[in-house]
């Protein structure tokens, strides 16, 4: 059916709407591609999504992630002394892999295995070059497409966590390709992503996503999610 079937807000804040509800879960399920760069990014939060995930994973969907990692003082300090930065960022994000401690944590990382193991989801890591000390990446967009080619771009503060989903005061601001007015900003949205992901953006780094950690991340996988 596509998009053109939903009804499709212009915004949505979470004092007011079940973003994922009413803005995720029938979108994805009408989706073949899901671009989204974050500035965190949480397992928990694919759970969450999972049903329309699910979707778009039957559509013979794709996902593309890029993420922020979590950086200490001590990792900064060691990019900025000239230590192999990509090492450093897969320490990082390995320490961010938490073994599991229940049944919901297991499935947690059993689903994120399956869809990376399948190449059903890509993930690449963005950050700020070493000489800006505090900075960070931080943006938070994203560019859906249907099997029409119709596409939905939205920005705001929203991360893809538990708690920017439920507990947070959290907004987007959606632009949809069918809407005659929209259309240069989605345009404009989905050609900041791609050059991001293309690591042709200035003042970031994107690596690919660490082969350490996606074999880490793997090993959670079981037969069945």
């Amino acid at each position: 059916m596509g998009y053109g079937s939903l009804d499709i807000l212009r915004s949505y804040k979470t004092n007011k709407n079940d973003i994922v509800r009413e803005f995720y879960v029938p979108i994805l399920k009408e989706s073949v591609l899901y671009k989204r760069a974050v500035g965190f990014f949480s397992s928990t939060a694919l759970i969450e999504l999972s049903h329309g995930i699910a979707g778009l994973i039957r559509n013979g969907g794709k996902i593309k992630f890029i993420v922020s990692p979590l950086l200490s003082e001590k990792d900064i300090e060691a990019i900025q002394r000239g230590y192999d930065e990509r090492e450093i960022i897969s320490r990082s994000l390995s320490r961010e892999i938490k073994e599991p401690t229940n049944k919901s944590e297991e499935e947690r990382l059993n689903w994120l295995a399956h869809l990376i193991s399948s190449n059903c989801m890509e993930i690449k890591v963005a950050f700020t070059p070493p000489y800006k000390k505090t900075g960070m990446y931080h943006e938070k967009i994203g560019v859906i497409y249907d099997e029409y080619q119709n596409r939905i771009a939205f920005t705001g503060s929203m991360n893809e966590t538990i708690n920017a989903f439920h507990n947070n005061y959290e907004s987007i601001v959606v632009f949809n390709s069918m809407v005659e007015e929209d259309v240069k900003r989605v345009d404009d949205l989905e050609r900041d992503f791609d050059a991001l992901w293309a690591g042709q953006e200035r003042n970031i780094t994107v690596l690919e996503f660490p082969k350490v950690v996606k074999e880490k991340l793997i090993s959670y996988k079981k037969d069945t999610f």
